[in-house]
């Protein structure tokens, strides 16, 4: 079974991300505030999802990738992300935060059954688009092993210690 992928955040890193995800072969939902942004998408297989909970209710994985720590929280700390993940699912945030907020949410999503990993991107948008990234994750070993083949078709993933450390 391939693993079903929604993935938020498709601005200047994401939009190459979440390509680099279809050329590999995944079953790709995208959504982004801006929805004209990820209609690119839709050329190279992806659905484009109408809202944060389209986005992730059948997800096994959910990828994000934005801004800062404001718009994280926003997504990660919404009622309509919150509720709608599959309970065994495995959220990856790919943006650059503080690794108190990594952790915060991390544990939050532990709490109901969801696995966290905290794993920003080093390399630019022309490592986005040559899927060269510097992936530095956090996170539990289990975890990583099951996303370690989603992490590769976008760049070089490192396990570097637990939630936080990435």
């Amino acid at each position: 079974m391939t693993k079903k992928i929604g993935f938020i955040g498709i601005g200047l890193m994401g939009l190459p991300m979440a390509k680099n995800l279809l050329k590999a072969g995944y079953n790709l939902k995208a959504f982004n505030r801006s929805k004209n942004k990820a209609e690119p998408l839709k050329e190279s297989g992806a659905e484009i999802a109408s809202s944060i909970d389209d986005v992730v209710k059948d997800s096994d994985v959910v990828i994000t990738m934005l801004t800062d720590d404001t718009a994280i929280n926003d997504v990660m700390n919404s009622s309509n992300f919150l509720e709608n993940l599959k309970s065994g699912a495995t959220v990856i945030d790919m943006s650059s935060v503080k690794p108190t907020t990594a952790t915060k949410h991390g544990e939050n999503l532990n709490l109901k059954n969801i696995n966290y990993l905290d794993a920003p991107v080093s390399g630019g948008t022309i490592g986005a688009e040559d899927a060269s990234l510097a992936i530095m994750v956090g996170g539990e070993q289990k975890v990583y092993d099951e996303a370690e083949d989603i992490l590769k078709t976008m760049g070089n993933p490192t396990l570097v210690g637990p939630i936080g450390c990435g």
